[in-house]
């Protein structure tokens, strides 16, 4: 007798971090049904999902009865992070991206067959409005839930991305934590779970064997060095962090991402010692300072090898996409929490 497979809702799917989570958590889950309304995501994810029910469309389109009928044991989404962005306005549910999101609330009390959520928005939701609301949606409907603020170096990948999650079940609670907390770290009972982990230094994650004009594409242009060098969070290839991408890296300089050493055999503090005598940018060169490719950035981010953009994707819609997506193994390892 064929197994059943648990069938999922994507929501808000992005680029396909929440379908690669399902896939790494090996739970046997289907994604049945996948919408976003953001067409330069939803041609990166049909490339790399092409069997996959991927629809183009406002989720505020989405009936009760259109839901039901795919039949989802599982939602998983990742709405829009600008309401509750630090950078942005804070407009909370007055902000007119939150709407398919409370449309959502609207629906869930129809929903037949839906009895797991996995959430994932920026750090700020957790003192919403918008979370209230959808906390008091999920216990109108008889469901239990636990919240996170996470970041995938608690999975010893060396890059921060702190999140909130929220993982929410019906009718059974969970074995540990309480709904007035919000956890900082994976529930210690959760040992027995295979968790999968990361490398511990940023080398493992780099892409090997650059040609000449290849790394050119990607070095810092000497004025943005003349400019920004104070700022700027170099990292070398032995290091066990790297600052959070964002999807304004390469367009601005501060606080979007770091920066890579890309010629190890040279010493950072000589060359930015001599740099700062003069002024002379060339003493920098021989550090070959660079972005961070999309791919290294998509490997730090959990997706696996197969993961590609179409050819046709520009490099600045590259990094706005992956600025704008999760980490793969943390929802994983959600999933796999949630499920158990």
């Amino acid at each position: 007798m064929e197994e059943t497979k648990l069938r999922i809702l994507e929501l808000y799917s992005g680029i396909g971090g929440m379908h690669y989570a399902a896939e790494l958590a090996n739970v046997g889950a289907e994604v049945v049904f996948s919408v976003d309304i953001n067409t330069s995501a939803n041609e990166v994810y049909r490339h790399n999902f092409k069997q996959t029910n991927q629809q183009s469309r406002n989720i505020e389109s989405l009936s009760a009865n259109e839901i039901n009928k795919l039949k989802p044991n599982v939602i998983m989404m990742s709405p829009p992070c600008q309401p509750f962005t630090r950078v942005g306005l804070k407009l909370d549910v007055e902000d007119s991206r939150c709407s398919s999101f409370l449309h959502l609330l609207d629906v869930l009390p129809h929903l037949e067959t839906v009895s797991l959520v996995l959430m994932e928005n920026v750090v700020g939701f957790e003192t919403s409005e918008m979370r209230n609301a959808f906390t008091k949606a999920l216990k109108s409907c008889g469901f239990y839930f636990r919240e996170f603020l996470l970041s995938p170096v608690s999975l010893q990948i060396p890059n921060s991305r702190n999140r909130y999650y929220l993982i929410a079940k019906k009718f059974t609670n969970f074995a540990f934590g309480t709904e007035t907390d919000i956890m900082t770290a994976f529930p210690s009972n959760s040992c027995d779970i295979t968790i999968s982990v990361g490398q511990k230094t940023l080398e493992p994650y780099l892409e090997k064997n650059f040609a000449d004009e290849e790394l050119a594409r990607y070095l810092l242009p000497a004025k943005t060095l003349m400019k920004y060098w104070r700022i700027l969070d170099v990292r070398q290839r032995s290091d066990i962090s790297s600052c959070c991408f964002t999807k304004a890296y390469t367009h601005y300089a501060e606080g979007t991402g770091s920066v890579l050493q890309h010629d190890s055999n040279e010493s950072f503090q000589e060359k930015f010692a001599d740099f700062e005598k003069d002024g002379n940018v060339a003493h920098l060169e021989p550090l070959q300072l660079r972005y961070f490719t999309p791919r290294e950035i998509a490997n730090l981010m959990g997706f696996p090898a197969p993961f590609s953009f179409p050819e046709n994707t520009s490099l600045r819609t590259r990094y706005r996409l992956l600025g704008n997506s999760l980490n793969v193994l943390v929802v994983s390892s959600l999933l796999k929490i949630l499920l158990k």
